[in-house]
């Protein structure tokens, strides 16, 4: 998925993020949320 520039603002992946600073994702389809995980934090969005 390509980043998208919607009303000046540049919307980018998060698992392309999440991924190059080597945290892991995960998507919840039921839920329909993104578990962003490290070995300090979690992040649920």
């Amino acid at each position: 998925m390509n980043p998208v520039i919607e009303n000046n603002r540049t919307m980018i992946p998060v698992r392309f993020i999440s991924e190059a600073l080597l945290y892991t994702v995960e998507w919840d389809d039921v839920n329909k949320e993104v578990k962003i995980l490290t070995q300090n934090s979690n992040a649920l969005l």
